[in-house]
């Protein structure tokens, strides 16, 4: 089903239901099942993130919330119709690795990019690397700990756990706070392009929360530019308007849809929404992944941003996780770089064939 692919189920269902259309008993029943689904696990994310907050806080470790039931509440002003995989929290670089560890001891284990780190192995991770994913066993639990909201992050620029937040009322006398109106929009934007917007679940959102909350579009455009990001809101508010209606000020839609660099990003966006992907997000093979690093090197403009991709390109996370060298050593993570995937491609193919 496209809804699942695209992770929209409990839009798809919301709007069906509203307009009283008639699916098949079989259809209906199935669409039913995972929208009260949606609903169960966006109570436990509500219940989850807001203990996180409160707790992380507590400990001297300021913390934002990323997406997740703080937008759906934005966004559609319920937790019935947005999908969510896992939480995700924004911390400071400084706090990282005392956030892992506090997370640790609350009952959480890392799993991505490794499910054991040394320390070295940490530092090397927050040095280079953006995110990290946990999980709590018990209650199959994911959660997404950021300290960087941006790889680049020239697309993102002054945008972390310190910015602007707004608070955001998830039922009787409690909240989470997230990112500020501008910078919200401005993230949403960068993280969708990131990804190609290969789920329209992104896409959705974006366009659900430029609506409810009667947004001045040009202005939320304009602040992402002077951030660094406006080619990513530019190829949002594009696909927006073609495949969401979203209406635009009549002089932005000109200046957009005149770029041929924002144009070039919706065809970009639009194959990768369409490929006949199933759990995946894009084509893990290797014209997948060379279209994935390409993709992002179109999201910005300038020399410091390409040189900044370069570098950010050329040392991955897995490589200083599983290949931890001195830090007089480092410079050869960019040279190490094709090698280590290929060992780690090879690895995962002969693992497959074998059935290890």
């Amino acid at each position: 089903m496209q809804a699942n692919r695209q992770r929209v189920v409990g839009l798809v269902h919301d709007a069906l239901s509203s307009a009283g259309i008639a699916l098949p008993p079989a259809v209906a029943q199935e669409l039913a099942l995972q929208a009260q689904r949606i609903v169960r696990q966006n109570l436990t994310f509500v219940a989850e993130t807001v203990r996180l907050q409160r707790a992380l806080e507590g400990a001297g470790i300021p913390v934002l919330v990323l997406k997740g039931v703080a937008l759906a509440q934005l966004a559609y002003g319920s937790l019935k119709t947005k999908h969510a995989r896992d939480i995700d929290l924004l911390v400071s670089p400084d706090h990282a690795e005392a956030a892992l560890q506090f997370l640790e001891r609350d009952g959480y284990a890392l799993s991505s990019p490794a499910e054991n780190l040394s320390e070295k192995q940490r530092r090397s991770l927050v040095q280079y690397g953006r995110e990290a994913e946990l999980v709590q066993g018990g209650r199959k639990l994911r959660l997404e700990l950021h300290w960087r909201a941006a790889e680049n992050p020239l697309l993102l620029k002054g945008v972390d756990a310190y910015s602007a937040a707004q608070s955001v009322a998830l039922g009787n006398n409690i909240s989470v706070r997230t990112l500020a109106p501008d910078d919200l929009f401005a993230y949403l934007c960068v993280h969708g392009a990131r990804h190609a917007w290969s789920r329209l679940k992104w896409l959705a959102d974006v366009n659900a929360l430029i609506a409810a909350d009667g947004a001045d579009i040009e202005h939320l455009y304009r602040h992402a530019q002077r951030i660094g990001a406006g080619l990513c809101a530019a190829q949002a508010l594009l696909l927006c308007r073609r495949l969401l209606a979203l209406p635009l000020p009549a002089g932005l839609a000109t200046e957009i849809s005149a770029s041929s660099r924002t144009r070039k990003l919706a065809v970009v966006a639009t194959a990768a929404m369409t490929a006949p992907h199933t759990d995946t997000e894009t084509d893990g093979g290797v014209a997948g992944v060379a279209r994935f690093v390409f993709i992002q090197f179109l999201l910005g403009q300038g020399w410091a941003f390409y040189a900044t991709q370069c570098r950010v390109a050329s040392v991955g996370a897995l490589d200083v996780v599983r290949l931890p060298l001195p830090r007089f050593l480092h410079f050869l993570y960019p040279l190490l770089r094709l090698p280590l995937w290929l060992w780690r491609r090879a690895s995962s193919t002969l693992n497959r064939r074998t059935g290890l």
